[in-house]
Protein backbone atom coordinates (compact mmCIF):
# COMPACT_ATOMS: atom_id res chain seq x y z
CA UNK A 1 0.00 0.00 0.00
CA UNK A 2 0.98 3.60 -0.45
CA UNK A 3 2.44 5.45 2.48
CA UNK A 4 -0.46 6.60 4.62
CA UNK A 5 -0.68 9.10 7.42
CA UNK A 6 0.25 7.96 10.93
CA UNK A 7 -3.40 8.29 11.97
CA UNK A 8 -4.59 5.85 9.29
CA UNK A 9 -1.66 3.50 9.93
CA UNK A 10 -2.46 3.40 13.66
CA UNK A 11 -6.13 2.72 12.86
CA UNK A 12 -5.10 -0.16 10.59
CA UNK A 13 -2.80 -1.54 13.30
CA UNK A 14 -5.76 -1.84 15.68
CA UNK A 15 -7.94 -3.67 13.13
CA UNK A 16 -8.50 -7.40 13.05
CA UNK A 17 -7.12 -9.40 10.14
CA UNK A 18 -10.57 -9.47 8.50
CA UNK A 19 -10.90 -5.69 8.84
CA UNK A 20 -7.43 -5.18 7.35
CA UNK A 21 -8.36 -7.34 4.36
CA UNK A 22 -11.55 -5.36 3.88
CA UNK A 23 -9.58 -2.09 4.16
CA UNK A 24 -6.96 -3.20 1.64
CA UNK A 25 -9.55 -4.49 -0.81
CA UNK A 26 -11.65 -1.32 -0.62
CA UNK A 27 -8.60 0.97 -0.75
CA UNK A 28 -7.21 -0.81 -3.81
CA UNK A 29 -10.59 -0.47 -5.50
CA UNK A 30 -11.10 3.24 -4.75
CA UNK A 31 -7.61 4.79 -4.80
CA UNK A 32 -6.56 6.96 -7.71
CA UNK A 33 -3.64 5.97 -9.93
CA UNK A 34 -1.01 8.71 -10.00
CA UNK A 35 0.25 7.90 -13.50
CA UNK A 36 -3.23 7.94 -15.01
CA UNK A 37 -4.12 11.23 -13.32
CA UNK A 38 -0.93 12.88 -14.63
CA UNK A 39 -1.65 11.62 -18.16
CA UNK A 40 -5.19 13.01 -17.88
CA UNK A 41 -3.80 16.33 -16.63
CA UNK A 42 -1.66 16.59 -19.75
CA UNK A 43 -4.00 15.19 -22.43
CA UNK A 44 -7.55 15.90 -21.26
CA UNK A 45 -7.60 17.75 -17.95
CA UNK A 46 -10.50 16.21 -16.05
CA UNK A 47 -8.32 15.01 -13.18
CA UNK A 48 -9.61 17.65 -10.76
CA UNK A 49 -13.11 16.19 -10.98
CA UNK A 50 -11.78 12.66 -10.48
CA UNK A 51 -9.76 13.84 -7.47
CA UNK A 52 -12.87 15.24 -5.75
CA UNK A 53 -11.99 18.88 -6.46
CA UNK A 54 -15.17 19.75 -8.37
CA UNK A 55 -15.16 23.48 -7.55
CA UNK A 56 -11.54 23.79 -8.59
CA UNK A 57 -12.28 21.77 -11.73
CA UNK A 58 -15.14 24.09 -12.67
CA UNK A 59 -12.95 27.15 -12.11
CA UNK A 60 -10.25 25.53 -14.24
CA UNK A 61 -12.61 24.94 -17.14
CA UNK A 62 -14.46 28.26 -16.85
CA UNK A 63 -11.19 30.21 -17.06
CA UNK A 64 -10.20 28.45 -20.28
CA UNK A 65 -7.78 26.18 -18.42
CA UNK A 66 -6.45 29.20 -16.59
CA UNK A 67 -5.39 30.80 -19.87
CA UNK A 68 -3.28 27.66 -20.39
CA UNK A 69 -0.89 28.74 -17.63
CA UNK A 70 -2.85 26.88 -14.96
CA UNK A 71 -2.99 23.83 -17.26
CA UNK A 72 0.80 23.56 -17.28
CA UNK A 73 0.99 24.12 -13.50
CA UNK A 74 -1.50 21.27 -13.04
CA UNK A 75 1.00 18.83 -14.57
CA UNK A 76 3.17 19.37 -11.51
CA UNK A 77 0.45 19.72 -8.87
CA UNK A 78 -1.46 16.57 -9.83
CA UNK A 79 0.93 14.17 -8.11
CA UNK A 80 0.44 15.85 -4.73
CA UNK A 81 -3.32 16.08 -5.28
CA UNK A 82 -3.49 12.33 -5.96
CA UNK A 83 -1.66 11.66 -2.69
CA UNK A 84 -4.10 13.92 -0.82
CA UNK A 85 -7.12 12.28 -2.44
CA UNK A 86 -5.83 8.79 -1.65
CA UNK A 87 -5.24 9.87 1.95
CA UNK A 88 -8.83 11.10 2.19
CA UNK A 89 -10.07 7.82 0.74
CA UNK A 90 -8.00 5.78 3.23
CA UNK A 91 -9.30 7.87 6.13
CA UNK A 92 -12.90 7.40 5.02
CA UNK A 93 -12.49 3.66 4.64
CA UNK A 94 -10.84 3.30 8.06
CA UNK A 95 -13.61 5.38 9.63
CA UNK A 96 -16.33 3.36 7.91
CA UNK A 97 -14.79 0.05 8.99
CA UNK A 98 -14.67 1.23 12.61
CA UNK A 99 -18.36 2.22 12.41
CA UNK A 100 -19.56 -0.91 10.59
CA UNK A 101 -17.64 -3.61 12.40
Amino acid sequence: MDSLSPIVESAIATMSEKERLVFKSEYDRRKRDKGLMIVLAVIFPIQLFLLRRVGLGLAFWLTGWGALFWWIIEWFLTSRRVDECNEEIATEIARDIKIMM
